[in-house]
């Protein structure tokens, strides 16, 4: 009992954290986006229960740290795309339009879809 009440425990904060970003968006600037579909091209990408989902892929996202001094949160990623998989760090941090994606020498900003 007491063990089934820490891995509840555990994975709360993760889902909590990730639900902050929750959102269906398009790249910011961007024209030609539907914000109906996600995932697929022209599509809109989005953040859902603990999940990020662009173009062709899908990520969880795990292990969230708040960022001292910043509205953001860095995470863990276990993606999987076109029949691969593969990890990767991501930091996602609200922007006036939307959240700022930040990968490893890559930002986008994700506008949300209304």
């Amino acid at each position: 009992m007491v063990l089934r009440i820490f891995v509840i425990a555990a994975t709360l904060p993760a889902a909590v954290l990730a639900q902050a970003y929750d959102g269906v968006y398009y790249p910011s600037g961007m024209t030609g986006w539907s914000c109906q579909t996600i995932g697929m091209d022209g599509g809109a990408v989005a953040i859902q229960d603990g999940q990020l989902m662009g173009v062709e892929n899908t990520c969880d996202l795990m292990n969230p740290v708040g960022v001292t001094g910043m509205e953001a949160t860095l995470y863990d990623m276990e993606c999987s795309a076109e029949g691969t998989t593969y990890t990767e760090r991501v930091m996602l941090m609200h922007s006036g339009e939307g959240v700022y994606v930040i990968r490893d020498g890559f930002v986008a900003e994700w506008a949300r879809c209304e």
